[in-house]
Parts: structure tokens; sequence; C-alpha cells
């Protein structure tokens, strides 16, 4: 059901996904997402770095230095303090930012790296990469899963005869539907939870539909408005080989390009496994050779390319998307709060998919049943309790006992 085609062994973790979003653990699973999570996150992390600054250098030419950020008031900082703009609107922006920090969601979480060009004594802010993190690469995948689910649920209710009340505009996904839709929601869970058990009832996983998350692993270009094609030449030298050109206008302006690309799997092995993740199979029995064995094995039998999202925009846009008119935590909250559909099986579907990518992080990958099923009802309480079991985090409720 869901390829993130920035990963390798993206079939095995799409036939994963398939089977749990129709309650079909297998024993092996949590073996499976060990090398399927944590191997992933060290193949993206080596090879993304590598295209940025690879990229970054031919766009900007001079020496590309780069170094780790880990919240988003930190990426805000070096904007301010290092992207060249010298426009009356990013002077208010900077000011705007200087003079009351807290507003600007500082403490976001961000996994990614930064990179700087330095020439003459100068540094200038060029360009970032990040890795989506879990929450949100389950959040996008659920809200993409729910998308379709919702369209295919209004479709199977056109043959029933108590929601054709709602009139012809009762199949748009927005307008003047949806008050009705609102108010009939325990009908539209019903009919999602028929599609659901229809799908389970088949012998094998055979989800209709196909969604991909092409943005796990994602670089951001600062660059002129008139060198926009510079990026693309680019990386076709690099080897990329461009899938898609999308250019956006409004209130932030960018180009997006998705690439496929060929890690180089030598220099990647060459680097070998942090210590942080040989200590995480050392914990499930697994030894530092094998574990070192497995993850060669691992990248040796992946598939060959993986895809990348590259942003280019100018460093006025850059700025209004991290501090101005658009800026990407208030995009997130739209986007929440946005959602056609906002039921059940929304709900339940995110926790699934943010469990599955937690479990491999745990301190005992053990599991004899999924602890969510999409057709059931859950209070957000009972998840919250799921994943503090998951991490052995003591319950905040008052027993004495």
């Amino acid at each position: 059901m869901i390829r993130i085609t920035g990963f390798i062994h993206r079939e095995a973790l799409h036939e994963l996904i398939g089977r749990w979003m129709l309650d079909r653990l297998e024993p092996s699973d949590p073996t499976a997402l060990l090398e399927l999570v944590h191997f992933n996150s060290v193949y993206v992390a080596r090879y993304l770095p590598l295209l940025a600054e690879g990229l970054l250098q031919g766009v900007h030419g001079g020496r590309i230095t780069r170094r780790t950020c880990l919240t988003k008031g930190d990426i805000k900082d070096q904007l301010v303090a290092y992207l060249p703009s010298t426009s009356e609107r990013s002077s208010v922006l900077v000011a705007d930012y200087r003079a009351d920090r807290g507003r600007f969601y500082r403490e976001t979480p961000f996994q990614g790296t930064l990179y700087f060009s330095e020439s003459d004594g100068q540094r200038r802010y060029v360009g970032s990469s990040r890795i989506k993190r879990i929450r949100r690469l389950a959040e996008k995948s659920a809200r993409k899963v729910v998308d379709w689910l919702y369209a295919e649920i209004l479709r199977q209710a056109r043959s029933d005869q108590r929601l054709l009340e709602f009139g012809p505009a009762f199949c748009d996904l927005a307008g003047a539907a949806q008050p009705a839709l609102a108010r009939d929601l325990d009908r539209l869970e019903a009919h999602g939870r028929a599609l659901l058990h229809r799908l389970r009832a088949m012998p094998a996983p055979g989800w209709p539909h196909d969604i991909q998350i092409n943005d796990v692993a994602g670089i951001k270009v600062i660059i002129a408005p008139d060198a926009q094609d510079r990026p693309v030449e680019v990386l076709r030298a690099l080897g990329c080989r461009l899938v898609e050109r999308e250019v956006h206008r409004g209130d932030y302006s960018a180009v997006n390009l998705l690439v496929d690309y060929d890690p180089d799997k030598d220099w990647i092995l060459a680097q070998g496994l942090p210590e942080k993740i040989v200590r995480v199979f050392r914990a499930h029995g697994i030894s530092p050779c094998e574990t070192r064995r497995r993850f060669e094995s691992f990248v040796r039998r992946g598939e060959p390319g993986v895809r990348v999202e590259i942003i280019c925009s100018g460093a006025e846009e850059t700025l209004e998307s991290e501090i101005g008119r658009c800026m990407h935590e208030d995009r997130i909250i739209r986007q929440r709060l946005g959602c056609a559909y906002r039921g059940h099986l929304s709900q339940n579907l995110e926790f699934l998919l943010e469990y599955l990518f937690a479990l491999p992080s745990a301190p005992e990958a053990r599991l004899e049943r999924l602890p969510v099923r999409l057709w059931e009802r859950y209070l957000p309480d009972y998840f919250d309790e799921v994943k503090r079991a998951l991490f052995r985090v003591p319950s905040v409720e008052l027993n004495p006992e």
C-alpha cells in the first residue's frame, strides 16, 4: 500500500505495511523491522549528505562545509545569520524573528544537516538536507491512505440510498457537502469498516491502490531565481535521473525536483555502522559482528536506486518558508486541521504506522498481536498507554498501588 521510495528493500516494507493494515502479523515481522527501519536510516544518512554536498558544490562553488542540526530553532538562527538577502521584506522578517523568537516553533525537532559556502572569509548559508522524522512519515502516509480510503468510501456509499439524500455534491471531497458528511460520520465509518473487512477476507493482501512517499530524503538548495536550471545540470552530472519538475507559485515560490539516484554502495559500506545501531541490535541478542554482516547483505541486496526530493528557492522565499507568511510549521497545522476525513480510521492508521516505525527502537521488539485494528474504535488514551508500555515508561496516573 505504501512505498517509501527513499529506502531500499522498499518492496519488503511495502508488503509488511500492507499486511499490518489488514491485521496480518507474522512472527518474523519485528526482526524484519529491525533491519528495515535501522539499516535504512543509516543508508539514507550516508547517501543524502554526500549527494547534497555534491549538488551544492556544483551550484555554488567554493568550499562547502556542513554541520548537524537537531531543532528548527537552530536552522532559523543560521538562516538569519548567514543567508544573504538585502530586500526590505527580508529585513522586516529578520527583525520580527529576533524580537520574539518564541513565536517561531523553535523547539520543533529536525533531523538534518546545514550547508555553508565559504570563500574570501565570508560564510553563506546555501542549503540543507533532512530525513523525514518518523512521526511526520507516519502522519503523511496515514493522510494519503485516508484520502484514498475516503474517496473509496464515498464511491461505495453511492449505492447507499440513505446517503443519496445529501444530493449531487455528496461525492465532492470539499465544499457544501462537508457539513452533511460530518453529520453522518458514523455511516461513513461503517462503509470504511466494510471496505477493510472485504480486503481482509482476500487470501493475500490485495490493496487496489499504491501510495508513494517520495520525500523521506530531502534537500533544499538556495539559488537565485535566474539560475533555476543549474541544479538539474549538476544533478545529471552526479548521475541523477530527473523524474519530475514542478514549479510552485504563490505565497511560497520554489521549484520541486524529484530525482532517482544510485548511491555508491561500496562507499556507504566503507563508512561502517554507527555504534548506536550496533548497541540496538546487541540489545536484541545480535552480536556486533553479525549486525555488520547483516548490514552489508542488506545494502548489497537492496534496490540500486532511491528517490530524493529537492526544493530550489531564492533567499527571500526560504525566509518566508521558515519565519514568514508560509512558515512550514503553520502549513503542517493547516494540513492537520484541513483533512477531509478525520474519523476513527484516520486516527487508527496514523497510530499503527507510527507504532510500526517506533517498534524497532523499543527495548524489546517482540509482538504477539498488533495493538490496533483499523476497523475498531479506540480513544487516544489507549494509544498513550500502548506507547508508554512499548518504551517501558511508567504511567502518569495517580495510582498508589
